[in-house]
């Protein structure tokens, strides 16, 4: 999404060793639907958002 985001430490999930967190229970029920292609977006939209 191009942003930074609170976690929420209630949830989250791990997946292939990486510890991910969610903002919203809304979110993370999106999230998991497609769980590869947004960790994919998100390591590309990385190095943006942190500049």
């Amino acid at each position: 999404m191009g942003l930074i985001a609170k976690g929420d430490p209630t949830v989250w999930k791990i997946v292939e060793g990486k510890l991910y967190l969610n903002c919203r229970q809304e979110i993370m029920i999106e999230w998991e639907k497609d769980i590869p292609g947004y960790i994919e977006k998100a390591n590309k939209n990385w190095p943006g958002v942190l500049e």
